[in-house]
């Protein structure tokens, strides 16, 4: 809420510094009303969307891990699979030529589709590692964003803290008054 409030003084100073310097003045009834606007859209969107992001990220969290499993699971397959072929060349090296030439045959398309598979579980593991990625930048982009403004904020506090005197606020607060009365005519 923080840092809507900051979002809503940073949209209407531009606007009051702009009016400043003509002589009509704000329409305050115009920016209350758009900031009320903005505000409405995000406490809106902050609301309904809360818990489908979380359970989107917790989702995504859960299907990660469940690919790693099933990647270790089927490492795991592979390399008993692996002993299990070796295991059986030993034994056809006992035999005659003619049953190590197709023992190799038959280990050679085994090693083969191994690589494949080995290779197509690897590069669905570097996507969804990639994915994994991508949202950990948005987020510190998030966060950058959000000190960002607090930062500016504070400035421009700062700023108009020493540089509005006490006569450039009665002004400026006479001159809001004239402008509530001349709306209310």
């Amino acid at each position: 809420m923080r840092a809507l409030g900051i979002l809503i003084l940073m949209a209407t100073l531009p606007a009051a510094a702009l009016a400043a310097g003509k002589t009509e003045g704000v329409p305050w009834g115009t920016v209350a009303a758009q900031a009320f606007n903005v505000s409405l859209l995000f406490g809106g969107l902050f609301y309904f969307l809360r818990t489908p992001v979380k359970n989107f990220f917790a989702n995504k969290k859960t299907n990660f891990v469940s690919a790693a499993e099933k990647s270790q699971a089927a490492r795991k397959a592979a390399e008993d699979e692996r002993m299990e072929i070796q295991v059986r060349l030993t034994k056809l090296e006992s035999t005659a030529d003619e049953t190590i030439s197709r023992a190799r045959a038959e280990a050679s398309d085994m090693k083969k589709q191994l690589i494949a598979e080995a290779k197509n579980l690897s590069e669905k593991l570097r996507q969804e590692a990639q994915a994994a990625a991508k949202i950990e930048i948005e987020k510190a982009k998030n966060s950058l964003r959000s000190a960002m403004i607090q930062d500016a904020a504070k400035l421009a506090r700062e700023e108009i803290g020493t540089k509005l005197s006490g006569e450039d606020h009665s002004r400026l607060q006479g001159q809001f008054i004239q402008n509530i009365q001349a709306v209310h005519k």
